[in-house]
């Protein structure tokens, strides 16, 4: 088990989580009451920057030629239908085809000669033709726009080139109802990526996984990572997902050795829940049922996951409690530690998490935890196991490929959702010549998309 650590993530400022925050939508006749006076002048850059079928994405820079304003309220109309889908650097909202857009609080004061840009994820019909002109503060602006003049064959990144590196990145528009991280490995190494490598790891970087977070950073920053992350799923209309990796005595020493300490877990739970926005899918604790009583250190780990459970559920998260897999403990002795902790708050249990055994054997096993245990609801990692499994073989098996993408399921079997719960193309640690756990490794990563059946 791997502590899919970004520490350059996990060191982001607040500023960041709140300008994430700050992207919302909001009522024409609001902005109209809390537009700074009109300047007077303006210039306008509009960019269609990427473009892919029913979709593109665009930047657009805004510069104040008239007298400094402390606010901005942008306003255009799209000539074909156009809508906007997500934001970010600005407030967005539409009227049909009209659309305004407005500061956030960190960027609204512009001094003369001062510029501000924001970007766009927008959906597109038939054509995908460029506003004719634009206002600010009702003050008509001058400018241009651009517009490429072939389609990439896969979406590219929409983050501006010149967007602040405080600020968010935006991901791609998919069709799942979970987040897209754009701050994972896999993203920066498909976007540096070329020809068919980058087509590869395309099938990683633009499908939703989940956030792990542990004892890698304090508390705090914890907690404005999980803050950032959370709202900007919570912006973008979409599920964020998350592993509570962080038990005392994690691992049981192994590669992902490690955990809070035992006076301090429930001091650091409570302080991470409360970054959480919205209602993220908790993964509670890989591996912490299945080596239960298996080492010293643990401390009272039912007792923790528990109080653990409780604290996140407070605050809005769907919480599973993992049970390890079908290769680990018989389906009785599974439910029988799952029933020790109980179900008062978390609504289930999760499978395979950094796994490979099938999704079939995998369900058929969650079907008899289920019954054991009440009917509870369970997920499963389907993140690298479209090969199955090489033997008992788990860390850093070759030959393995992506399984099936997320996908929330509702057949009447107990499975609430196929997920990517570990990350693939992340080490599982320093065995099978693999790089320390958690660290990307490009090697493997185009190994399993190579061998992905889709």
């Amino acid at each position: 088990m791997s502590p899919r650590s970004n520490v350059s993530r996990l060191r982001r400022t607040v500023v960041a989580a709140t300008a994430a925050a700050a992207v919302a939508t909001a009522g024409l006749s609001a902005l109209t009451a809390t537009a700074a006076q009109a300047a007077a002048g303006c210039r306008v850059d509009y960019a269609v920057s990427s473009q892919w079928s029913g979709g593109f994405g665009a930047t657009v820079t805004v510069t104040n030629l008239g007298d400094p304003v402390s606010s901005w309220d942008l306003r255009w109309t799209f000539p074909n239908g156009q809508s906007v889908q997500q934001a970010w650097n600005a407030t967005v909202s539409t009227i049909g085809s009209q659309v305004s857009a407005k500061n956030v609080g960190w960027n609204g004061s512009l001094g003369t000669g001062a510029s501000a840009q924001f970007g766009f994820n927008g959906s597109w019909s038939g054509s995908n033709g460029v506003p004719a002109s634009f206002t600010l503060n009702g003050t008509t602006c001058t400018g241009g726009v651009t517009q490429p003049t072939t389609q990439p064959t896969t979406q590219p990144t929409t983050q501006p080139t010149t967007q602040p590196t405080t600020q968010p990145t935006t991901p791609p528009v998919s069709s799942s109802q979970f987040y897209v991280d754009p701050e994972t490995a896999a993203y920066a190494a498909w976007q540096a990526a070329s020809g068919n490598d980058k087509n590869l790891l395309a099938k990683i970087a633009l499908t939703p996984q989940a956030l792990w977070i542990g004892d890698w950073a304090s508390a705090a920053e914890t907690q404005a990572t999980v803050r950032d992350y959370t709202g900007r799923a919570r912006t973008a209309g979409k599920t964020a997902q998350i592993v509570v990796y962080a038990i005392p005595g994690r691992d049981c020493g192994s590669y992902s050795g490690g955990g809070v300490a035992t006076s301090e877990y429930a001091r650091w739970v409570d302080t991470v829940a409360a970054g959480i926005q919205g209602n993220p899918w908790v993964v509670l604790e890989p591996d912490a049922l299945a080596q239960l009583g298996d080492c010293a250190g643990q401390g009272d780990r039912v007792g923790f996951l528990q109080y653990a459970a409780k604290s996140l559920t407070a605050k809005g998260a769907r919480v599973y409690i993992d049970a390890g897999n079908s290769a680990w403990l018989s389906a009785s002795e599974a439910a029988n530690r799952l029933n020790r902790v109980g179900f008062s708050d978390a609504v289930g249990f999760s499978l395979n998490v950094s796994n490979y055994r099938t999704t079939a054997e995998a369900k058929a096993y969650g079907q008899e935890i289920s019954r054991l245990t009440g009917g509870k609801r369970f997920v499963i990692d389907t993140s690298r196991n479209g090969n199955g499994a090489s033997g008992s073989e788990w860390c850093n098996p070759r030959g393995r490929a992506l399984g099936d993408k997320p996908v929330a399921v509702n057949d009447g079997s107990g499975l609430d959702a196929l997920l990517w719960i570990k990350r693939p193309g992340e080490s599982d640690g320093t065995c099978n010549g693999g790089p320390s756990a958690g660290a990307w490794w490009q090697e493997i990563a185009l190994e399993l998309a190579r061998n992905a059946k889709w």
